[in-house]
């Protein structure tokens, strides 16, 4: 099939997928130079007929476009926008599970998909097959959701579904034709979908009985599994009624966050550190900025929220194990480093017995967002490279508000004033901060001391006599 035309406009260049009965291809325009996804369905099937019904209304940016249908008479070609990136099964196979807050932002996504395909007039549409390998992932994050060949529009007289639709494991009971497959359906399939994404098991690898517990030994909150359970429920009346009563449920657990978002014990000054990606350099600043602080003199302590696992990785090259298995913490150069904490746990720390204490978030996200604002200072990293500007630009779209919030700054690491200035012209952007090289963070030199006494002085509008006690929280 590959390099052959169709419909003198689509020149095939490469298979993408097999599903059930279709082949799906990615093709150039021959003229655009344009990519494709082009969908292959016997048209004998009605399946055919009834993914091009579905297609042709949707007008929702999760879904691909359908741009054009070349009909013959043993088959029918959907042609689709391409999207370049992972489906979540291959991430998983990859990358392995998702975090709890990267999973939360694309649950809001899936669930804003659902929302508008239920809400469809004048029949709501039931997907039916949502599992990883329907959902894409773009390079921002983004989720696509993919392949309507088993959707159906859902008809109130029809008592039941009298042909077994959808994947083993992500299926719901009734879509074995047991009953009438509805909305509750793709619950079921949504609760299925995230179970795999945060666990790492495939639903057909446990029992029924088990995923309650798999759920906490994966580190997933007592909130979040208690949602996810109640979607996959084996009886529909027990799942959730509608998108918008598993919206509410985490909507509440969100609003509990900000309506409690101070801490026990305000003293410390609290610094919270996170990256719109991965690799940038957030661990790595703030075992930086903290030994800094601890050389001036201010009691210090580092905070590694979730599961980076960065700080266990040093423990364990430092052999403190052993003293983290008996106070929490172990101490490198007499900088204090929590690693792996639950947001129980920091919640619960004991900020006065610090000055300083820096939280090492990870990657942000909405949720990050939600925990961070009882910060002081909130700092998030950012790349400035000319080719990574785009990635920046899609962060500050969706981030707008914590990005432009008071007391946060934009951090590049390795680029000059100048950098800085393009940046700042380009985007508009008001606190910005450049975060030098410096390749051992527990032995600085003149200049990078100096540098960091800069970052300390922007931050906190500190004079030069360092004086942090006007800075520090009130109770």
């Amino acid at each position: 099939m590959t390099g052959k035309i169709i419909n003198g406009k689509y020149k095939i260049t490469e298979k993408l997928g097999t599903g059930g009965s279709s082949e799906v291809y990615k093709a150039y325009h021959i003229h655009l130079q344009t990519p494709w996804a082009l969908k292959f369905i016997s048209s004998m099937q009605d399946c055919a007929l009834n993914e091009l019904e579905i297609l042709r209304n949707l007008n929702h940016p999760a879904f691909p476009r359908l741009v054009d249908v070349i009909a013959g008479e043993s088959q029918t070609i959907l042609v689709f926008d391409y999207y370049e990136g992972l489906t979540l099964q291959q991430a998983l196979e990859q990358y392995g599970p998702i975090d709890e807050q990267r999973a939360r932002n694309m649950a809001g996504q899936i669930l804003d998909a659902l929302n508008y395909l239920h809400g469809c007039s004048p029949e709501p549409i039931i997907y039916r097959d949502l599992k990883p390998s329907n959902l894409m992932l773009l390079a921002d994050d983004t989720i696509k959701m993919i392949d309507f060949g088993t959707a159906r529009l859902f008809k109130q007289e029809n008592s039941d579904d009298t042909v077994y639709l959808g994947t083993p494991g992500y299926a719901a009971p009734e879509q074995y034709g047991a009953a009438q497959t509805d909305i509750r359906t793709d619950i079921f399939n949504f609760g299925m979908t995230l179970f795999h994404l945060v666990t790492g098991k495939h639903p057909l690898q446990c029992a029924e009985s088990q995923r309650e517990q798999i759920l906490g030994l994966s580190g997933v909150s007592k909130q979040f599994a208690s949602v996810l359970l109640r979607c996959v429920s084996v009886n529909p009346g027990e799942r959730y009624g509608d998108i918008a009563e598993i919206r509410k449920a985490l909507k509440a657990e969100s609003e509990m966050l900000q309506s409690a978002p101070a801490a026990m014990g305000k003293n410390a000054v609290e610094i919270s550190v996170s990256g719109i990606q991965s690799g940038i350099g957030v661990t790595h600043f703030c075992l930086l900025f903290g030994m800094w602080l601890k050389n001036q003199g201010f009691r210090t302590a580092v905070l590694e929220y979730g599961e980076n696992r960065d700080a266990m990785a040093l423990c364990k090259l430092v052999e403190k194990e052993a003293h983290v298995q008996r106070n929490g913490f172990f101490q490198v150069h007499g900088l204090s480093i929590y690693p792996s904490m639950r947001k129980e746990e920091i919640d619960c720390f004991k900020r006065s017995e610090y000055e300083y204490i820096l939280v090492d978030y990870g990657v942000h996200n909405e949720y990050v967002s939600l925990l961070s604002q009882r910060s002081d200072v909130r700092m998030i990293f950012a790349p400035g490279a000319d080719w990574k500007l785009g990635l920046l630009g899609a962060f500050l779209h969706s981030h707008h508000t914590a990005a432009n919030s008071p007391n946060t700054y934009l951090c590049f690491p390795f680029q000059n004033q100048k950098s800085l200035r393009i940046i700042q012209t380009y985007f508009h952007l008001s606190n910005m901060l450049t975060i030098p090289y410096a390749i051992n963070p527990w032995k600085l030199d003149q200049e990078e001391r100096h540098a960091m006494e800069l970052i300390y002085e922007k931050l906190f509008q500190a004079d030069s006599k360092m004086n942090h006690t006007s800075k520090r929280r009130t109770s």
